[in-house]
């Protein structure tokens, strides 16, 4: 019996790539506003449940700026390195 698994072939979409520069630089200004958006939610929102959905829904919103710069990182180059480091299984 063996335990070996194999990935099953994909299209690549939920690979992990690594960002080059300019993924890293909108990454980093996305962070940045992000951030500060995080910290006028907690400090300004006094309701619990509202507050928790608003940052769930900017944690949300930050996973999507990811794709969207990992996308556009593809499209500009044709492709990007695998982060091998991360494993999809």
């Amino acid at each position: 019996m063996s335990t070996e698994t194999t990935k099953p072939e994909g299209t690549g979409r939920f690979d992990y790539v690594k960002y080059d520069d300019k993924a890293m630089l909108i990454q980093d200004e996305m962070k940045q506003r992000v951030y500060h958006f995080e910290q006028a939610i907690d400090a300004q929102l006094k309701s619990p449940r509202a507050k928790a959905l608003a940052l769930t829904k900017l944690e949300e919103c930050y996973m999507w700026i990811g794709k969207a710069i990992r996308d556009d990182q593809i499209a500009r180059n044709g492709s990007a390195p695998l982060q091998e480091e991360r494993k999809n299984g």
